[in-house]
């Protein structure tokens, strides 16, 4: 009977319906960290009869807030630029002035800056230093030199990979996550050409880096999902935290009595906070131990910067995302070392 009700299905919908299973079952496969935490509530809540918490998600981050625009009053003449032949400044300047160069995102730009104000001075020592054209050219270093980091907020603010750092996710870092090495090496690459600006070290800095590190974020996404996943795990251990505080230890071991419901609810924070969620806010914090530091050389204090993201940030807050990710699972964790107290029973 069974192999007579698929002949009733045609081939096309058939393969559907197979697809379709296949995507399920895949999908059913690599479980959600944030489900892991849903079902340690549920577990708990079942068990104590009573109402499972509501696993609240983190409120949005605040927008980055938009730079200010610059009034750049030094400008090169064509009769200037064709004294400036002699300089590979000048085809640099000819290709930004092309359509490419007016096309360039905020990345391109902060390239360009760069290597105007790295180029710009080996043109100044062909020059007299009497002439016009030398005038202008240090008048136009010198604003570029000034403005680098507002041009490097730029891009921050406005390059995809970017600026999606602080937005939400619709997906969660997984437990055994790909790039966070490439991610870190992306990172120390524009922490690095920051630094040299800041230290007026232009010639230092590798322009092509910009790119590179770009491209490495966009693929992983690595930033975007940690911070996300972070924020999602602390908000779960206040909710759970809170949901636990509110039972009575005493209702579920009371003295003198049957221990099965406690070891039930012992059972359950084994299970799922001990084995799977408290490893995976370890890792978290591996990774947060690393580029928190990073993030702060990028965005602390930095004119695009809200006071939300600067918190999160802040290296010697306890309110930094690390610092909150571990102190929230350590008031959780506490609650249970009091259970386990005044129920004398055993963790293990």
């Amino acid at each position: 009977m069974y192999k007579k009700a698929l002949t009733l299905i045609p081939s096309k919908t058939w393969l559907s319906c197979l697809l379709a299973v296949c995507c399920a079952v895949l999908a059913g496969c690599s479980k959600a960290p944030s489900n892991t935490y849903q079902t340690y509530t549920a577990r708990l809540s079942n068990t104590l009869e009573t109402q499972a918490p509501s696993l609240s998600k983190p409120v949005a981050i605040s927008p980055l807030l938009p730079p200010n625009t610059l009034l750049n009053t030094t400008t090169i003449s064509l009769i200037e630029l064709a004294s400036l032949s002699h300089c590979k400044l000048s085809l640099l300047i000819s290709e930004h002035n092309n359509q490419l160069g007016k096309t360039a995102g905020h990345a391109g730009v902060l390239k360009y800056q760069i290597e105007f104000v790295q180029n710009a001075q080996q043109c100044l020592s062909t020059l007299e230093p009497d002439s016009a054209v030398y005038k202008t050219l240090l008048k136009a270093k010198t604003h570029k030199e000034q403005t680098l980091n507002h041009y490097f907020n730029l891009m921050l603010y406005n390059e995809f990979e970017l600026k999606n750092t602080w937005q939400a996710s619709s997906a969660e870092l997984s437990a055994s996550p790909a790039g966070f090495s490439d991610t870190v090496a992306a990172m120390q690459q524009l922490a690095l050409i920051k630094q040299h600006i800041l230290n007026k070290h232009y010639l230092k800095i590798n322009s092509a880096d910009i790119f590179n590190a770009l491209e490495q974020l966009n693929k992983y996404r690595f930033n975007q999902l940690l911070i996300y996943s972070a924020r999602l795990q602390i908000a779960f251990n206040n909710s759970a935290t809170r949901f636990i505080e509110s039972q009575s230890i005493d209702e579920i071991c009371p003295a003198g009595k049957n221990k099965k419901v406690a070891t039930i609810v012992s059972n359950v924070f084994q299970k799922y906070f001990l084995k799977e969620i408290q490893p995976y806010q370890a890792n978290l914090a591996g990774y947060l131990e690393t580029l928190l530091p990073l993030y702060n050389q990028l965005w602390f204090d930095q004119a695009i910067t809200n006071k939300q993201i600067n918190t999160f940030i802040a290296l010697d807050s306890q309110n930094n995302l690390l610092n909150q990710l571990k102190g929230s699972a350590k008031k959780h964790v506490t609650w249970w070392q009091n259970f386990y107290k005044t129920c004398e029973i055993s963790p293990i």
